[in-house]
């Protein structure tokens, strides 16, 4: 049996958004696209996906820059599938399709390397602990993810990680020289920055929460992504993600800096037997 796209919930609420940022009415729409009364109500709930005409002329209405137009255009897409991807968790859906959407990813865990910086073997690793089979498609996936950092507008991003996280040995010690090896080329990346939160710094604000801020094209369009096992949370209220925006920067001001933070990988490379 199909699932709900989780992703119309995603498109339902960015259109929402886009047209109380114009002040334009739902009547309005509804008169121009010659919909029937209540249908924008329905598509900002999350029940109908609009076809490709009606979002440009949506974007249109709600005065939306190409890069915008090009995000909406991106989820409405994903929203219109009857099923998640077989190589993604449905709660992660919506938040892989944002990812390429993104114009600045942060990322902040204590022991987790973010996908978009990861080796295939070190994917692999974490993978095989996934219930879920199918490995290689899973590792595939993750890695053609990485693509997005080489593209001719490459979105900025910025890799907050806990020294434990250099420690975990994931897959053993040939792959973890292979992954820290690999956080200090991403670093050299114009638009990519590495930062190593040493364990010195003691308690800090994030202190036992992962998570990840997407920052759309359209500055009113934010994102707190928080994963766990069997379910996430997408925070987008404005107020709510502040706190989240906050607390990375305050936390990466805490952190080592791009410099420093690639001379403590090189350290932890040749301590590793």
């Amino acid at each position: 049996m199909a699932q709900q796209n989780p992703q119309r919930f995603e498109l339902g609420e960015m259109l929402r958004t886009l047209r109380e940022r114009v002040g334009v009415q739902a009547k309005t729409v509804e008169d121009d696209l010659r919909w029937y009364p209540g249908k924008v109500s329905r598509v900002e709930q999350g029940k109908r996906v609009p076809v490709a005409a009606e979002i440009d002329r949506l974007a249109d209405l709600y005065k939306l820059n190409e890069g915008e137009r090009s995000t909406l255009h991106l989820l409405a897409d994903a929203a219109r599938k009857r099923e998640s991807s077989a190589h993604v968790a449905d709660f992660a859906q919506t938040y892989v399709t944002l990812e390429r959407a993104a114009i600045q990813i942060d990322h902040f865990d204590a022991e987790l390397i973010h996908a978009l910086v990861q080796t295939e073997a070190y994917a692999r690793a974490l993978l095989d602990m996934s219930l879920e089979g199918q490995v290689a498609d899973l590792v595939a996936d993750r890695i053609a993810r990485q693509a997005i950092l080489a593209r001719p507008e490459p979105p900025r991003l910025r890799v907050l990680l806990g020294e434990a996280s250099l420690h975990r040995m994931v897959g053993g010690a040939d792959v973890m020289r292979e992954q820290l090896d690999h956080l200090l080329q991403a670093g050299k990346r114009p638009n990519v920055s590495i930062r190593i939160l040493p364990n010195s710094v003691g308690a800090y604000r994030t202190i036992g929460v992962g998570f990840k801020i997407l920052r759309l094209a359209s500055p009113n369009l934010t994102r707190v992504y928080i994963e766990g096992m069997t379910d996430a949370t997408y925070i987008h209220e404005a107020d709510e993600t502040a706190v989240y925006e906050t607390a990375f920067d305050e936390v990466w001001g805490k952190a080592a800096n791009n410099v420093e933070s690639g001379n403590i990988l090189r350290r932890r490379i040749e301590e590793i037997d």
